[in-house]
């Protein structure tokens, strides 16, 4: 059950980074497409603030700072919702993930371990969202690549059974850690490696 709070403590908790509307170039095929300005979360949502949120959620000892996980994407979208925000579409994640020139990571076009948690990285878990401050994207946003997958607002197909995820893990690799990078999953389904952030 989520449960709206009037108001968070921490100042990490109300970051929003303003993507200014405009062309950027979308997918592998650097399609020119168009959105509206919006804002995004700077920082997935973590473990804590999901539990201000959910009733009787349990965070992992010493996890407070990790990506909240083993959420649905209906347990994302409502506590967006909750917090008087949204989740982003396919596009506005891919935006703030890549800027507008096209670049396959949020640093650019050539992986480097040292700016994701991938398997490359060897964590082998989530880490503190905001590890990686070298891997930000143009606009500085956080953990765009790897960490763990994030859903969106988005379909996979016209069937509509399927949602998706964007931007890779740490259970994944390099290749999944590209910014146009996307996983179909059922709405309903959790895992440990998949989490979202927020829109407005």
């Amino acid at each position: 059950m989520i449960v709206a709070h009037a108001s968070f403590t921490s100042a990490r908790e109300k970051e929003m980074v303003e993507i200014a509307g405009g062309e950027f170039k979308s997918g592998a095929a650097l399609k020119a497409i168009n959105v509206k300005t919006f804002h995004i979360d700077k920082y997935e949502v973590t473990q804590e603030k999901i539990a201000k949120s959910i009733k009787d959620w349990e965070i992992p000892t010493g996890k407070e700072d990790h990506p909240a996980t083993e959420v649905t994407y209906f347990d994302a979208e409502a506590y967006c919702k909750s917090v008087g925000k949204r989740l982003p579409t396919a596009l506005e994640w891919e935006k703030a993930a890549r800027g507008d020139d096209g670049r396959i990571y949020p640093w650019g076009n050539d992986f480097d371990s040292a700016k994701a948690n991938t398997v490359e990285s060897g964590a082998g878990s989530t880490v503190p969202v905001g590890s990686f401050k070298s891997g930000v994207s143009p606009y500085g946003v956080h953990d765009m690549s790897g960490n763990v997958w994030e859903w969106v607002n988005g379909w996979d197909g016209n069937d509509k059974k399927y949602r998706i995820v964007m931007g890779g893990s740490f259970f994944d690799n390099a290749k999944n850690g590209k910014v146009f990078s996307v996983l179909k999953s059922i709405p309903d389904d959790s895992h440990t490696y998949v989490g979202f952030r927020c829109a407005k």
